[in-house]
């Protein structure tokens, strides 16, 4: 019993960091700068965890992520600013929604093109974990 009780703990304090991190530093265009040098300088947005990945089309993209205790409300509203601020400092279009996924953890993803590149913020319940995921990622399109 205690050993959940430690790792609850870490969990919400590690989710309160990522947050003050975010809400320190995450409101201005910097975040999206970090990500979009990523591959060259790898320095990530503050908080988050990334690493890079090849996609579909053979270039190089960008994925960050910060952690929250499961379906913590700081987790969605981090995303829904992330989106606002991109929206802001990249102007361009939203893509078409994506389809919904059969699976038991909940799954949210909005998809932005600006600047000759796609951006992806997501949302991602992982009950597995007892964790809340908020991905934010890049690739040249």
């Amino acid at each position: 019993m205690k050993t959940y009780e430690c790792r609850r703990f870490l969990s919400t304090a590690c989710a309160f960091l990522a947050m003050a991190s975010w809400a320190d530093a995450g409101q201005s265009c910097e975040q999206f700068a970090a990500l979009e040098s990523y591959t060259s300088a790898e320095i990530a947005p503050r908080g988050a965890t990334c690493g890079t990945f090849l996609s579909q089309s053979a270039k190089t993209g960008v994925s960050c992520y910060w952690a929250f205790p499961y379906r913590d409300g700081s987790a969605e509203r981090m995303a829904d600013s992330l989106w606002a601020l991109l929206q802001n400092c990249r102007p361009g279009t939203q893509l078409a929604p994506d389809w919904p996924v059969n699976h038991p953890d909940s799954f949210q993803l909005r998809e932005w093109s600006a600047e000759g590149a796609i951006y992806r913020v997501s949302l991602k319940d992982k009950a597995g974990q007892q964790r809340t995921l908020v991905f934010l990622a890049f690739e040249k399109s």
